[in-house]
């Protein structure tokens, strides 16, 4: 008993010198079947949260910029000399009266035998070996069709559908397309439209 009590002075002298012991002001109280209950977390450390202020929409909307759209003009007739009133100059004797029927008239030449004339009324058709040399529009015609498309027989109706002509001599003016050609004969005093003349170019 006496060495008991002799090492508790012991140990209490030691740790009085050393200054290391503090007093204890934390008490702990164990309840048997409970477990410990864990600090709240202070208020102002919670995140915060950002309330939409408008619920989220599953459509996007798409904005197209408006494209121009050129309106296409009205395009004119590309005329090519394909036919005039009807007629190429591929016809011969008997595709041309199936066309426009029997001439009124059929007649040589008389300074070249070998051309036949067929005499229609404001036109006549020359042929040369049988297939056409020429077509001829008189001073009275008062319409043609070129290419199908009817206009007056006059020298504005033509510029208008031809443009400008391709040859201007000093009897008239002349239109080319390809190996066709269409000449207006005009009156060199008084400018006047005398006659229309359609043709081959190796005729000239």
């Amino acid at each position: 008993m006496k060495s008991i009590i002799i090492i508790g002075c012991l140990l209490g002298g030691m740790f009085a010198l050393s200054g290391d012991v503090s007093p204890v002001t934390a008490t702990y109280s164990l309840t048997m079947g409970t477990r410990p209950s864990l600090p709240a977390a202070p208020a102002d450390t919670a995140p915060d949260i950002v309330q939409p202020s408008m619920s989220p929409s599953t459509v996007t909307e798409v904005t197209y910029a408006e494209v121009p759209v050129k309106v296409k003009e009205e395009e004119k007739p590309s005329f090519t000399l394909q036919t005039v009133n009807g007629i190429t100059l591929y016809d011969d004797m008997d595709s041309v009266a199936k066309k426009l029927g029997k001439p009124g008239k059929i007649t040589e030449d008389p300074h070249l035998k070998e051309l036949v004339i067929y005499e229609y009324p404001e036109m006549s058709i020359v042929f040369s070996d049988g297939i056409v040399n020429f077509v001829e529009l008189t001073e009275g015609a008062k319409t043609l069709l070129i290419d199908g498309v009817k206009m007056n027989a006059s020298i504005d109706a033509v510029k208008k559908a031809l443009g400008e002509p391709d040859y201007v001599t000093e009897d008239g003016l002349v239109f080319e397309r390809g190996e066709a050609l269409l000449k207006l004969f005009i009156d060199e005093n008084s400018r006047k439209l005398t006659s229309i003349h359609y043709f081959h170019i190796y005729s000239m």
